[in-house]
């Protein structure tokens, strides 16, 4: 996926599990960290950390991109999150319909019912 940033990228559950092109790679740097993060955290691997370089991750701030503090954080965010709902999917089922107008309508009206959108 290519894409100018900031970008999110939503994966639906229906998706195909990834697969690591080599797993090897990807245990390789399963302990990286930002010098942050590794502040934050115990001690467990930071003798780590001194032997491969490659485990500690570069971390950019606003300035290091040239960023507007204004535009930074919620008070910056054109958009809040007003609630997050974890929705769990029980029954599978399908509807057959035939375009018209009012079914449409009636099932936007039951998946607004369930919450399942909206």
């Amino acid at each position: 996926v290519e894409a100018p940033l900031p970008i999110v990228i939503t994966v639906n559950g229906s998706a195909a599990p990834c697969r690591p092109r080599n797993a090897k790679l990807v245990q390789k740097y399963k302990h990286s960290k930002t010098t942050t993060e590794q502040q934050q955290d115990d001690l467990k691997y930071s003798d780590l950390y001194g032997k491969r370089d490659y485990l500690n991750l570069i971390e950019w701030s606003v300035s290091d991109v040239n960023g507007d503090l204004a535009q930074c954080g919620l008070s910056g965010s054109p958009t809040k999150v007003k609630a997050i709902q974890n929705i769990v999917f029980q029954a599978k089922e399908n509807k057959t319909l035939s375009g018209s107008d009012s079914e449409v309508e009636e099932l936007i009206k039951e998946l607004l019912a369930n919450h399942t959108i909206g």
